[in-house]
């Protein structure tokens, strides 16, 4: 799956962020921060494979935590 322009939608209430917008296969999608979401998946492989190309601006660093637990735990298999 292609994924590129991945950006968050913040949250005002508390600077955090609600979810994530990315384009997919030239579709944009709303992605929730849901571990179970396949498109989550799909973006923590995104970053794996693409770092930061993937991104716009900086990737935040619970996301990039989880990207690299996922990759720490396919490299255990």
């Amino acid at each position: 799956m292609t994924i590129s322009s991945i950006v968050t939608i913040a949250d005002d209430k508390d600077g955090g962020y609600l979810c994530l917008k990315a384009d997919v296969h030239g579709q944009e999608l709303l992605i929730s921060l849901d571990p179970a979401n396949r498109h989550y998946q799909e973006v923590l492989d995104a970053i794996i494979e693409q770092g930061a190309d993937c991104f716009e601006g900086d990737i935040p660093a619970d996301l990039q935590a989880a990207a690299d637990a996922k990759e720490f735990a396919q490299q255990e298999i």
